[in-house]
């Protein structure tokens, strides 16, 4: 993957490969801790900070943003970015996209169902959350289920939308430190949109990163005769959306 981005020479010149290599060394030597060591710094801030053009941010770290966090890259985690490219760079298929053969019910949700309740499991749908109950010293006692149902474990993940999980964090946990930390993430709109084609427009498969303020990732895929194209709206609005998908149209 190093001697591809090395031997492009469309993207970037010589001289902002130059200019972009060597803040991004440490990345490479020190490994992980100078990747952890970024979090506070955005990735605007890390650019400048190391004097990369203002054509690396539009041409690369707008895309990596949007595609990666669905933001721009002045309120991303430079910390975000670089554990990309350090996979990119390090391993030798770290960049391929993977696509379904078929829609995401069936082939993605369904077969992760199967393999959950292979294993003794059991998947709910239309289990609501009403309330995290506490025991008196702070602990989970149960999850208070629409309809009244008390569920109880003895281990519980979250996998909620953080905005969601704001609402549901019971008022104790929400004065201790670790999930203040809560008050500083913010959920993301993002609409996703398929298109099918009733012919091929293109010859191979393709995944493009946009610097587009209204499109970040723009997905390709030939299936038969046709093709269908996937777009992704970040901090999308109804509005915004239509507007890409007449642009689309023509």
């Amino acid at each position: 993957m190093a001697a591809a981005i090395l031997g492009n020479q469309k993207m970037l010149s010589p001289l902002e490969k130059l200019q972009t290599g060597p803040p991004l060394l440490p990345m490479l030597v020190e490994g992980q801790s100078f990747i952890d060591a970024q979090d506070e710094c955005s990735v605007t801030e890390f650019c400048k900070k190391y004097g990369m053009p203002d054509r690396i941010i539009q041409e690369i770290f707008i895309p990596m943003a949007k595609a990666l966090d669905f933001i721009d890259p002045d309120r991303l985690s430079m910390t975000v970015v670089l554990t990309a490219m350090n996979r990119f760079i390090n391993e030798t298929d770290g960049s391929q996209t993977a696509f379904l053969d078929g829609n995401q019910p069936d082939r993605l949700c369904q077969p992760m169902v199967e393999h959950i309740k292979r294993l003794g499991g059991d998947v709910r749908l239309g289990a609501v959350v009403e309330e995290v109950v506490l025991r008196p010293d702070g602990f989970v006692d149960y999850l208070s289920m629409r309809g009244g149902e008390k569920f109880r474990a003895d281990e519980y993940v979250s996998a909620m939308p953080v905005d969601v999980l704001k609402r549901l964090l019971p008022q104790q946990w929400s004065i201790m430190p670790f999930f203040r930390q809560l008050d500083h993430l913010e959920g993301i709109p993002v609409i996703n949109i398929h298109l099918w084609f009733d012919r091929k427009l293109r010859n191979i498969d393709a995944l493009c990163f946009s610097r587009s303020p209204l499109l970040s990732v723009q997905l390709g895929r030939l299936r038969g005769p046709r093709m269908q194209t996937k777009f992704e709206f970040a901090e999308a609005s109804i509005q915004t959306t239509a507007r890409c998908i007449g642009m689309c149209w023509g």
